[in-house]
């Protein structure tokens, strides 16, 4: 009798992993991801080198900028297929998650050098290969990573650091370089088979600055806090560049020329842009509250605030341009759900999507109660504002065309 063979399963051609392109004027940055409750959320946003949770392998990317909104499964199962000894990522995480991520990182690590005895002998074949210098001879291992902390100022003494000359940031550069490369000296007790990664503990209200992005591309994180039954942290990402100082604003081209060429004063500053905002699981009740991220500026607070948004990410000057949230719960019969697990329904959010027309929402994070095909004739069936975007395939809709798939690509 001849050798039988396994029957594939049937499946779409289409993709489950689904795409996005921000809207101008930051049409240069994708969102590439899968999210759906209690199964798995993870995006991946390329440009920026960054992971925004990690419930799931999207590609064949492993972002150096890791932020975990919180510790449930689905969010964080798949972490420890990102770390890298030869180039650790940075995550950053809520402080309260941090040791059991640590050790749940770790515990991976040490099933794949085999598990058993540990730390495994000096002269195991599996240590030494991670312990030779540059040279060939045995010696101290000269890795960098580890399970390193940084301390996170909150964002109001980043604000301070604004303004500063270019020469006194240079300095602060510096120091925090030689801080870190102490730290990691502090750190020799890690074994050297561990130094795949570096926590950073965040707590609501701290601002990071992604250390990864290549020069002048900058971009800060200001964690905030969200409504769950667990720890958890949102994100606000800032695009920080330089702008002209308010007291330098209405002086002459040849002026200001002369002013920088002359170098005695700095004319520009650094000013955070609010670019996205990432929720985690949360109730509408974080969105409702009006952050000030999120609220436009009314005429006066813009001309007294010169437009400029502020050193924060946050002032009033400008509001967000995207947030991506959950939108776990679609149906008013699943409100109580809703409210036990502390996630969101559409009819609270909605109210907050119709306040803010110039700041896209792109909703995610839908319970695997509902098929692609019921989320889609929920959305379709309702008068939903132009600034939504729905994160199923959109195949199905009526305008299935080249229009349809571009809707909200704005």
């Amino acid at each position: 009798m001849p050798a039988t063979f396994a029957t594939p399963l049937r499946q779409s051609p289409r993709s489950d992993i689904l795409e996005w392109r921000f809207p101008k004027p930051y049409h240069n940055l994708t969102l590439t991801g899968r999210s759906r409750a209690a199964w798995h959320t993870s995006f991946v946003i390329p440009q920026l080198n960054l992971l925004l949770d990690a419930g799931l392998v999207v590609n064949n990317l492993r972002p150096k900028h890791i932020f975990l909104t919180h510790g449930h499964s689905d969010h964080t199962l798949l972490t420890p297929a990102f770390v890298k000894r030869s180039d650790p990522p940075d995550i950053y995480c809520p402080a309260e998650m941090k040791d059991a991520l640590d050790g749940f990182i770790n515990a991976k690590t040490m099933l794949s050098e085999g598990g058993g005895i540990w730390p495994p002998e000096s002269k195991s074949p599996y240590l030494q290969k991670y312990i030779q210098k540059e040279d060939g001879s045995s010696g101290p291992s000269n890795l960098k990573g580890g399970t390193r902390q940084i301390h996170v100022e909150p964002d109001k003494q980043r604000n301070r650091s604004c303004s500063r000359t270019r020469e006194d940031q240079e300095q602060q550069k510096e120091a925090e370089e030689e801080k870190k490369e102490k730290e990691i000296e502090e750190k020799d007790d890690i074994h050297p088979l561990l130094r795949t990664h570096a926590i950073h503990p965040l707590h609501p209200g701290a601002t990071v600055t992604l250390p990864r992005l290549p020069p002048p591309q900058s971009y800060t994180a200001t964690a905030f806090v969200c409504d769950h039954t667990v720890p958890c942290l949102g994100y606000l990402f800032s695009a920080v560049t330089p702008k002209l100082r308010p007291e330098y604003r209405g002086l002459p081209g040849a002026q200001l020329r002369a002013l920088r060429e002359e170098g005695k004063v700095e004319i520009t500053a650094p000013v955070a842009t609010p670019v996205f905002a990432f929720l985690g699981d949360t109730t509408a009740s974080v969105l409702a509250a009006g952050p000030k991220w999120l609220r436009p500026s009314s005429p006066h607070e813009e001309k007294k605030d010169g437009g400029g948004g502020g050193g924060g990410g946050g002032e009033r000057g400008q509001a967000v341009r995207v947030v991506i949230t959950e939108c776990s719960f679609l149906w008013e019969e699943h409100r109580e759900q809703a409210e036990k697990t502390r996630h969101t329904i559409w009819a609270d959010l909605e109210p907050v999507v119709r306040r803010c027309p110039e700041t896209v929402f792109v909703l995610m994070h839908f319970s695997l109660r509902y098929s692609d095909e019921e989320i889609r004739a929920f959305f379709r069936d309702r008068d939903v504002p132009e600034n939504v975007v729905i994160w199923v395939d959109g195949v199905g809709d009526e305008d299935d065309n080249e229009d349809g798939a571009n809707k909200g690509r704005r």
